[in-house]
């Protein structure tokens, strides 16, 4: 199945990163690339499905050339919806960095409604000197008040270019009460962040950079301490 959005960054001549590909079919909309600083292509990344549904495949293929910069925003959460009898839905995103690239991608945590079924995987090639950004994470809620009955499948694999595995990462939480949400850094430091409470870091496999996980209840809070956290990394690297 070829993926509903395709999109490819290249440095240009003057060193600014362009989109070179651009493939974006339902439900993706994706805004024009604008540079705000140097070199970034900043680009949002929207729905106009209103959420993921059950039984939906979805796919995302993104590829950053050699020496590219791209921030890639989803600006509001996605909320994941029951479908009757449907089979659970699949989202699948692949991301494959150039050398000496860097791509932010920030994605808002999913919104898993009462009945909600999600297999999510993330599959990330870094070529030698890519630097790579990636938050993402998970709450609950059920407009009714209470539990909410749901199951979620998600996994992330990250290999060098040359197949070196550098992380691995395997959850299937089943209507949590908490909100979680990780912070990858792939090629980038995040010792230096100071930590809200609930949150923890971890060290990355030879030498491939940092993971910090938040959990807590309510869910505000943390999307709140996530985003704070991602504003101080992303100043950095808007600099590059």
């Amino acid at each position: 199945m070829s993926p509903q959005l395709r999109l490819r960054f290249a440095p240009g001549a003057d060193g600014r990163t362009r989109l070179t590909q651009r493939l974006a079919t339902y439900p993706y909309a994706i805004t024009a690339p604008h540079a705000r600083t140097g070199a970034l292509a900043r680009l949002t990344l929207q729905s106009i499905s209103g959420g993921i549904h059950g039984g939906e495949t979805l796919a995302q293929h993104i590829t950053l050339a050699p020496g590219a910069r791209a921030h890639l925003l989803q600006p509001a959460a996605t909320a994941v919806r029951r479908q009757g009898d449907a089979a659970p839905a699949r989202q699948s995103i692949r991301l494959e960095i150039g050398a000496d690239a860097s791509l932010i991608y920030e994605t808002r945590p999913l919104i898993m409604l009462p009945g909600a079924a999600l297999i999510q995987a993330w599959d990330i090639t870094l070529a030698q000197g890519a630097k790579l950004l990636l938050a993402d994470g998970f709450l609950t809620h059920n407009p009714q008040g209470g539990a909410a009955d749901w199951q979620l499948t998600t996994s992330l694999r990250a290999r060098s270019a040359e197949g070196r595995l550098l992380a691995a990462e395997h959850m299937a939480p089943r209507a949590s009460p908490l909100a979680c949400a990780k912070l990858w850094g792939f090629g980038i430091d995040l010792s230096g962040l100071k930590l809200p409470p609930g949150a923890g870091r971890s060290t990355l496999a030879h030498g491939a950079g940092h993971v910090i996980a938040l959990a807590g209840a309510p869910a505000g809070p943390l999307c709140a301490a996530l985003e704070v956290l991602v504003g101080q990394v992303t100043a950095e690297l808007r600099a590059f």
